[in-house]
């Protein structure tokens, strides 16, 4: 019993062969619908290959593969330009469309949105790097955290041809309907987006592209300029106003904002997606927001804190605000299951509400509480590090204020 679990463990989590010159999978996105999109526009499956040594590799000639018993499925072009070359530190990012006459780095694969492999092999079909995963979710990426490393986990805002982990710059608050919270320098109540820089750097979002549409990530670019008008310093907000009146200056963009629900969009000036958020009915002077400043926890304010910290806001608690409304939510498989030593538990929510999630041995007896906190629609993710608990069969389960529903995963030492 215990050689077929093993065996099932090998075939359902990712395998790693030898990095012959340190060239890492580190990201990818198998379901791409309004996240990335390539210089055509199209939003494409993509694959990260991420450099963690010290001399820049070129993969030209190489192959990659969604199926490992075939591991010269395509052969990445060779050419006489560095376009296949990634330097030191660097990031790689392969259009996996089927679509080669658009160039060396699109590839003749398409990854599977239910489940599939990877594979990257060298000139003579030596394994470089693979691996297996299951079922994805759309504009959710799986990749190592960090860079490089043997850990793997879900990112709800994808990080292609960049470094993994949390965003640097994120959609922090907005208001969507704006009668008499806060004025412009012309005196007139707009519409406002605030984007925080979570960050140890500087980052200058000038060239970057504000959007209400997620299929059109271009509608809007912010100007560049020669103060730092547009810079936000780490730790550091900045509002754009979102009234249609660019003429009025640079921080005034060409969106407007819908009361009744829409989305935003925040994305680098090649289009690559650093941060959304789709949202419902919003009631006047009320902004929505993260709570505290970067996380994905979510919260409405009476008072709203423009330009400033989210914790200097009012909150008006989820439960007293008549448009959110539980209806469904849906939890998924752990995955890797079975796992050593962690694994992640992920869950969607139709609307937002108080989530619970606990972890049971078999004989009933509780061992954790993984969330209990109120999250905001869409996906959310939690990981459960059982170091030190024996192998065996255990639950986890997820309530609600209106369901309950627990799933069976194994450890496996």
């Amino acid at each position: 019993m215990r050689t077929k679990l093993l065996m099932f463990l090998m075939f359902f989590t990712f395998t790693s062969f030898v990095k012959a010159q340190d060239l890492f999978i580190n990201e990818f996105l198998a379901s791409n619908d309004f996240c990335c999109a390539d210089e055509n526009g199209d939003f494409d499956d993509w694959i990260e290959i991420y450099n963690a040594g010290t001399e820049a590799v070129d993969v030209g000639g190489w192959f990659i593969t969604d199926d490992l018993t075939a591991p010269s499925t395509w052969q990445i072009p060779a050419t006489a330009s560095d376009s296949t070359t990634i330097q030191p530190g660097g990031f790689l990012l392969l259009w996996a469309d089927k679509e080669p006459e658009q160039g060396v780095l699109h590839v003749n694969i398409k990854l599977s949105g239910g489940g599939e492999q990877i594979g990257l092999f060298n000139a003579d079909t030596s394994a470089v790097d693979t691996l297996t995963y299951t079922s994805q979710t759309t504009d959710i990426s799986y990749g190592r955290l960090t860079d490089g490393a043997d850990s793997w986990q879900f990112f709800n805002r994808p990080t292609p041809g960049r470094t993994n982990g949390v965003p640097q710059l994120v959609i922090n608050e907005f208001l969507a309907s704006n009668d008499a919270n806060q004025t412009d320098e012309n005196g007139q109540f707009d519409d406002w987006i605030e984007i925080y820089n979570a960050g140890s750097e500087a980052v200058d979002i000038g060239g970057m592209f504000i959007t209400d549409d997620l299929t059109a990530p271009g509608t809007w670019q912010i100007p560049t300029t020669a103060s730092d008008s547009t810079t936000i310093q780490p730790g550091g907000f900045l509002l754009l106003w979102a009234d249609k009146e660019s003429e009025q200056g640079i921080l005034h963009v060409e969106i407007k904002l819908s009361g009744g629900g829409e989305q935003v969009g925040l994305y680098a000036s090649d289009t690559t997606m650093i941060d959304t958020m789709t949202f419902g009915a919003q009631a006047a002077d009320t902004s929505f927001g993260r709570n505290p400043d970067g996380v994905n926890i979510f919260a409405f304010f009476g008072v709203p804190s423009p330009g400033a910290s989210n914790a200097t806001g009012v909150i008006v608690s989820v439960e007293d605000d008549p448009a959110v409304v539980i209806k469904d939510f849906e939890l998924h498989q752990n995955y890797p299951n079975p796992f050593n030593p962690s694994t992640t538990i992920s869950f969607n929510l139709d609307r937002a509400e108080k989530v619970n999630i606990t972890i049971f041995n078999i004989m009933g007896q509780k061992l954790a509480t993984l969330l209990d906190e109120h999250r905001t629609a869409g996906r959310g993710v939690v990981n459960w590090d059982a170091t030190g608990a024996p192998s065996g069969v255990y639950f986890y389960t997820i309530k609600t204020g209106s369901f309950t529903q627990t799933k069976k995963m194994l450890l496996l030492r």
